[in-house]
C-alpha cells in the first residue's frame, strides 16, 4: 500500500476512534466529514492541538454532511478526493455512523483509494482490501487523549513518591490496613495539630490526646507513629510527660501522614508502576474538562490513571465500602475521557466481591472491575491487578447492558 498523505475519516464522539488512525498513519492532511448537526465545531481545535504535539504542520479540513444521506456523504467525499488527488489518498472507515461508513466504503470503491479500518483493540490498522495489517496503532499517552478532548490536566492533589520510596509505602500501606481504627484516630490526631501550624511546619510537639472540632478526643497511637520512623516518614520519635515529639520527613511525607485514605491510593499506585505493565501511571490526577473556557476548574479528581495499550484505565480507590456515587462517579469519568475504549477498576477496603454484595454486581454490570479487602491484603496485589485491567474484556462488553 503506498504511503497515505491524505487521510479521509468521519468525526465520532470516541475521543479514540478521531486520534487512533491519525496519530499511526502521520498523514500530511487530515479531512474529517461530521454530521451537520453539531453545532459546537470546539472539538476539532482540541484535535488540532493534539495533532499538532504529535505531528507538527499536519493539516486539518472539515465537511459538513447529512449523516442521513448515503449520496450527499459519498458525493462529498468523492470531490474531496478529487482535489486532493487520488494518489495519496485513503479512506478510513472507524468511527462516524453505520450510513457514513456505506457511504466511504462507495466513495473509496468508486475513486480506487485504499479502504482502512483500526481494530482499536487489536491494536492495529488493516487494508480492508486483503485484511492485511499496515502498521500498528501508534502507542498513546494520556495527554493525547487530554488534548483531543478539549480537557487538561491541573496537577496533582498528591505528590507521587520517588521510586526508593516505594518499598516503604507498600510496607506502610499494608501495615496501616491492618490497624485501620488506630490510624482513623491517630490521622485525626496528626489533622488537628497540624492545622494549628503553618503548612510549612514539620516539627510536631503536641499533647498525647488533642480535641476535635465537635468536641471530640482523639489520641495518637504509639505503634502507628513507630512504624511511621522505622518506614522514613518521621524523625526523633519522643514519647515523655503525656506529650509527643516528632518531625515529618518532608512536607511530601508530611502530606501523606495527615490523608486517612491516601494510603491506599498510594499502594494501588505504585503496585501499577513496580509492575512495569502500564505505562504513564499517574497519581491523584485533577482534570478540567474544559481547557478553553478561560476559568480553570477541576471538574474531577481520579485517584490513579494509567494507560494499558494506548487505552486510559481509570482507578477509583475507597478505603471504605463502596457505593453507588462511587460507581457512578468512576463510570461517568470513564465515559467521558476514555469512552468505550476505556477501562474502570473500583478498589475497595470492603468484602464486596468475597460477599457478592449488590454494589460488585453493580459494578460487574456497569463493566467495571472490583478489587477489595481481600485482594488488598494478599501478597499478590499487584499482579491481581494485572490481571483484572488485562482480563477485563472490551468486546465481550459489546454485548453487556451498560
Amino acid at each position: 500500500m503506498k504511503t497515505t498523505t491524505t487521510l479521509l475519516k468521519f468525526y465520532d464522539k470516541d475521543t479514540l476512534k478521531n486520534i487512533a488512525a491519525v496519530l499511526s498513519l502521520k498523514p500530511k492532511k487530515i479531512v474529517y466529514l461530521y454530521d451537520k448537526g453539531m453545532t459546537d465545531l470546539s472539538g476539532f481545535r482540541s484535535l488540532g492541538k493534539c495533532f499538532q504535539r504529535n505531528l507538527p504542520g499536519l493539516k486539518i479540513d472539515i465537511y459538513a454532511v447529512d449523516i442521513l444521506s448515503v449520496g450527499e456523504i459519498s458525493r462529498t467525499a468523492i470531490r474531496i478526493i478529487e482535489k486532493e488527488g487520488v494518489d495519496g489518498c485513503s479512506m478510513e472507515l472507524t468511527g462516524g455512523s453505520e450510513l457514513m461508513m456505506v457511504a466511504g466504503y462507495k466513495a473509496a470503491a468508486a475513486m480506487g483509494i485504499p479502504l482502512l479500518y483500526t481494530d482499536l483493540v487489536g491494536h492495529r490498522i488493516l487494508d480492508l482490501s486483503n485484511d492485511q495489517e499496515v502498521c500498528p496503532v501508534s502507542i498513546l499517552t494520556l495527554e493525547d487523549f487530554l488534548d483531543a478532548k478539549g480537557a487538561c490536566l491541573m496537577g496533582e492533589s498528591h505528590q507521587a513518591p520517588e521510586v526508593e520510596r516505594y518499598d516503604a509505602i507498600l510496607k506502610m500501606a499494608k501495615f496501616l490496613f491492618r490497624h485501620l481504627s488506630e490510624w482513623k484516630t491517630t490521622c485525626s490526631f496528626l489533622q488537628v495539630v497540624a492545622a494549628s501550624q503553618p503548612p510549612q511546619e514539620r516539627r510536631i510537639n503536641s499533647k498525647e490526646t488533642v480535641t476535635m472540632k465537635n468536641g471530640k478526643k482523639v489520641s495518637v497511637d504509639g505503634r502507628i507513629l513507630r512504624e511511621f520512623e522505622k518506614n522514613g516518614f518521621i524523625t526523633g520519635l519522643v514519647f515523655a510527660d503525656g506529650r509527643v515529639r516528632f518531625s515529618f520527613c518532608s512536607l511530601e511525607e508530611k502530606g501523606y501522614c495527615i490523608n486517612y485514605g491516601v494510603w491506599l491510593e498510594l499502594y494501588v499506585y505504585v503496585a501499577a508502576a513496580k509492575s512495569g505493565a502500564f505505562a504513564d501511571v499517574k497519581l491523584g490526577t485533577m482534570i478540567d474538562w474544559d481547557a478553553y473556557d478561560g476559568v480553570a476548574i477541576a471538574g474531577n479528581e481520579i485517584d490513579v490513571i494509567l494507560m494499558e495499550n494506548s487505552l486510559p484505565i481509570f482507578i477509583s480507590c475507597k478505603l471504605r465500602d463502596a457505593d453507588t456515587a462511587a460507581i457512578n462517579e468512576l463510570l461517568v469519568a470513564k465515559k467521558r475521557l476514555g469512552g468505550w475504549f476505556s477501562k474502570g477498576v473500583i478498589v475497595t477496603f470492603s468484602m464486596e466481591k468475597r460477599e457478592n454484595t449488590g454494589t460488585y454486581k453493580r459494578a460487574k454490570e456497569l463493566g467495571l472491575e472490583l478489587l477489595d479487602a481481600e485482594d488488598i491484603l494478599a501478597e499478590d496485589f499487584a499482579d491481581r491487578l494485572v490481571e483484572a485491567i488485562q482480563g477485563h474484556d472490551l468486546v465481550s462488553l459489546k454485548w453487556k447492558s451498560v
